[in-house]
C-alpha cells in the first residue's frame, strides 16, 4: 500500500485537493482550522488559549527542575500527580492574567531598572561587584544573548507591577498579631480520661445478616477497577545515536561559520567620582553638585594627579568609592548612555568633563582598552565539539524516532519490529488501571495511560503512537490483556467486613459511655478515673490529639473546673480542665519572625485574591481537555 502511495503521488495529491478544497467552501477557512487542529485549548484567558504544548512543556520543565535538585532520589511518580499538574496550569492561568492586565494598564520597567537589576545578581557580580564578562558566559551558558535576557527580565519587572504592590503593602495589624500570640502561647493544665473502643469488643456482636447489609450498601466500596497487562518499547537518545565523532575539519569548518559567535566585543575599564543629585532635586542643588564634579574634574586634569585618592576621597557612589573609583570591565549597553557615551570616547588615560546622569555628575577616566576579538579555535574547540554533538544527536535522534514512528504505526500489531530495529527489549507491566501504575516510570505518566485506555489501544489490540515521555525519550505500549472491572465477591471481604463493624459498633458504644460520664462530671467534679495533670498551649500540644486540643483550648475558661470531650481515634477522651494562664510572650526575634511569617501569608492571601478577580475580569476558564489533564482517575 506504501509503495502505491509513493509511486501515485502527485495522483493522489491532485485528489486530497478536490476532497479539502470543499470543505473551505462550505465551512471556511476557520472552521478547517479549527476540524484540523482540534479542541486542544485547556483554558482560556481574556480569548486566548493556553495550549496541550504549553502545559506539556511546563509539565516537563517542572519535573526538569525537580530532577536537577533532587537527583537519583528524584520518582517522578511521585512528583507528577493530579495536584501538581493543576498547579502547574493554575500558574500558566495567572501569568496570562498577570499578563493581560499589565498590558491593560501599560506597566513597563525603565532602563535604570533594569540596569539595577542585573547589578543586583550575584551570578554575575565578582567581589560584589557587577562583572560584564561574568554576565555574558552567564548568558551564553544558559544559550542567551543579552538582548534577549535584558527582552526578557525587562517584561517581567513590568508583570511584577501587577503583584508586587499587594504583597508589598500587606500588614498584620497589631491587634490582631497580639490576638494570635495570645491564642498560641496560652497555657492550660488538665488531666485526661482515655475510654477505648476495645473495652467494648466483647459486648459487640455482628450477624452474617449486618455483614452483608453493609457490602450491599457499600458495594463500590470493594469495587476493583479495569486492569490492563501491556507492553512497551522506549526509545531514548542513548540507544538511538551512540557512537557520534566529530572529526578535525567538523570542527575547524563550524568554527569558521560561526566566527561571529566566538567574538568579544571591545570592553573598556574606567573610574569614576560620583557627585550625587537626584534628577528630582532642585536646580540650585543640582547646580551645587556640579560645581563640585567640575572642581575634581580640574583637579584630576592637572599633571600627576592621583585619581584614585580624589576617588576614594570624594566620591559618593558607595561601590566604587573605596576601590579609587574602578568599575571594571564592562562594554556598551551595561551603563547608562551618557556615562557610556563619555567612557567610549575617551583616550588611554583621558580623564572626561564633567558627564550628568540620573545619578548624579560624573568625573571619568578611562583606565584600560581591550578591543574585539574572535576567540582562537583552541579555546572554544570543546565547546565546538559537543554542540557538534549534540546536533548529530539530535539530529540522528530525530531520524530514529520518525522510522520508530512508523514501525509501531505501520505493524500495529505488535511491538517486535520496532524493538529489533533499534535493539531495544519489549517491556512487561501489569496490573495498570486508569490511575495509572505507581512506581512504574512508564505506566505512571498521564499520556501514557491514557493511550493505553485509548479505544484503538484497549478494544482493538493496536500499538499506540510514539508518546513523549520526556525530551529525547519515546515510548509505544500495547495492551496483552484486559481485565474488567468487577466487585470483590461478599466470601472475600467478609471477615475484613466484620472486623470493621465491630470498631465501628465498640467505638460508638465507647463514646456514647464517654458522653454519658463527661456530662455528669460536668453536674458534679470528680478526678477519679483521670490521670497526672500536663499543661499544654496550641504551640505545645505535649502529644494530645488535635480534636482533644481544640476543644480544650476553645472551652470558657471563666469557671474551672471545666470538662470537655472529643473522639480521638479508637477512643473517647474526656479532659478535665484545671487552671488556664496567659503563656510567656516570645522574646522579640521571635516575635518579629513570626509576625514576618504571618505577612507573608497575608501577603499570598491578598495576592489569591487579585488573582482571582483578574479571572473573572479577564473571564479566565478551564475547558474539558484541561479538567481531564488534571483531574485523578478512579481509584484502584
Amino acid at each position: 500500500m506504501f509503495d502505491l502511495i509513493r509511486n501515485h503521488r502527485r495522483w493522489l495529491q491532485f485528489i486530497l485537493l478536490l476532497l479539502i478544497l470543499p470543505s473551505f467552501v462550505f465551512v471556511g477557512i476557520q472552521g478547517y482550522s479549527s476540524f484540523m487542529e482540534g479542541d486542544k485549548a485547556l483554558a482560556t484567558v481574556a480569548g486566548e488559549p493556553v495550549s496541550q504544548q504549553e502545559f506539556d512543556a511546563a509539565v516537563r520543565s517542572r519535573l526538569d527542575q525537580l530532577r536537577a535538585m533532587m537527583g537519583s532520589q528524584f520518582d517522578s511518580q511521585a512528583f507528577d500527580t493530579p495536584a501538581m499538574r493543576q498547579a502547574v496550569l493554575d500558574e500558566l492561568i495567572n501569568t496570562r492574567l498577570i499578563a493581560a492586565e499589565a498590558s491593560q494598564k501599560h506597566f513597563s520597567a525603565s532602563d535604570e531598572q533594569l540596569r539595577a537589576t542585573i547589578q543586583a545578581i550575584p551570578a554575575v557580580q565578582e567581589n560584589g561587584r557587577f562583572s560584564n564578562a561574568r554576565y555574558r558566559d552567564a548568558l551564553a551558558a544558559q544559550g542567551m544573548t543579552p538582548v534577549m535576557f535584558e527582552a526578557q527580565l525587562r517584561r517581567d519587572l513590568a508583570l511584577q507591577q501587577v503583584l508586587g504592590p499587594v504583597a508589598a503593602s500587606a500588614a498584620v495589624p497589631e491587634a490582631v498579631m497580639s490576638r494570635l500570640v495570645a491564642a498560641a502561647t496560652e497555657r492550660r493544665q488538665l488531666q485526661t480520661l482515655r475510654i477505648a473502643a476495645a473495652d467494648y469488643r466483647a459486648k459487640v456482636s455482628v450477624s452474617d445478616d449486618d455483614v452483608k447489609a453493609y457490602y450491599e450498601a457499600n458495594r463500590t466500596r470493594f469495587a476493583v477497577p479495569e486492569q490492563v497487562d501491556a507492553q512497551y518499547v522506549v526509545l531514548d537518545q542513548g540507544a538511538a545515536t551512540s557512537g557520534i565523532a566529530v572529526s578535525d575539519e567538523d570542527v575547524k569548518s563550524y568554527y569558521e561559520q560561526n566566527q561571529a559567535r566566538y567574538r568579544q566585543d571591545e570592553q573598556r575599564r574606567a573610574s569614576h567620582i560620583l557627585i550625587t543629585a537626584d534628577k528630582d532635586a532642585s536646580d540650585a542643588a543640582r547646580e551645587e553638585a556640579r560645581a563640585k564634579a567640575q572642581a575634581l574634574a580640574e583637579q584630576a586634569k592637572a599633571p600627576g594627579a592621583d585619581f584614585a585618592k580624589l576617588a576614594r576621597d570624594n566620591s559618593q557612589d558607595p561601590g566604587s568609592a573605596a576601590s579609587g573609583g574602578d568599575l571594571d570591565w564592562f562594554g556598551r549597553g551595561m551603563m547608562a548612555k551618557p556615562f557610556e557615551d563619555a567612557v567610549f570616547s575617551l583616550q588611554q588615560g583621558e580623564v572626561s568633563a564633567v558627564v550628568p546622569t540620573d545619578y548624579g555628575f560624573h568625573v571619568i577616566k578611562l583606565t584600560g582598552v581591550r578591543p574585539a576579538v574572535v576567540k582562537p579555535l583552541a579555546e572554544v574547540r570543546s565547546q565546538i565539539v559537543e554542540e557538534i554533538r549534540q546536533q548529530q544527536a539530535a539530529r540522528r535522534f530525530a531520524e530514529a524516532a520518525e522510522q520508530f514512528t512508523n514501525l509501531v504505526y505501520e505493524q500495529s500489531d505488535t511491538l517486535d519490529p520496532a524493538a529489533q530495529k533499534f535493539n531495544l527489549k519489549v517491556q512487561d507491566a501489569s496490573g495498570i488501571t486508569r490511575s495509572g501504575l505507581a512506581g512504574n516510570e512508564v505506566f505512571g505518566n498521564p499520556k501514557v495511560v491514557q493511550a493505553l485506555f485509548s479505544e484503538d489501544v484497549l478494544r482493538e489490540k493496536r500499538n499506540s503512537g510514539a508518546i513523549e515521555l520526556e525530551p529525547n525519550r519515546l515510548v509505544a505500549v500495547r495492551a496483552a490483556k484486559v481485565t474488567p472491572a468487577s466487585v470483590q465477591p461478599l466470601a472475600d471481604v467478609a471477615d475484613g467486613v466484620r472486623k470493621q463493624l465491630v470498631e465501628d459498633k465498640a467505638l460508638a458504644l465507647a463514646r456514647a459511655d464517654g458522653e454519658a460520664r463527661l456530662k455528669a462530671l460536668q453536674a458534679q467534679d470528680s478526678t477519679q478515673g483521670f490521670g497526672a495533670p500536663v499543661t499544654v498551649a496550641r504551640n505545645a500540644p505535649q502529644g494530645l490529639a488535635p480534636a482533644v486540643l481544640e476543644a480544650v483550648m476553645k472551652a470558657s475558661a471563666d469557671k474551672l473546673p471545666a470538662f470537655v470531650g472529643a473522639q480521638a481515634g479508637d477512643a473517647y477522651v474526656i479532659a478535665r480542665i484545671e487552671k488556664a494562664e496567659a503563656g510567656q510572650a516570645p522574646d522579640a526575634a521571635l516575635l518579629a519572625n513570626e509576625k514576618s511569617m504571618m505577612e507573608r501569608r497575608w501577603a499570598q492571601a491578598e495576592q489569591l485574591a487579585v488573582l482571582q478577580a483578574l479571572r473573572g475580569k479577564y473571564k479566565a476558564s478551564v475547558s474539558d481537555n484541561g479538567k481531564q489533564q488534571v483531574s485523578p482517575a478512579p481509584a484502584r
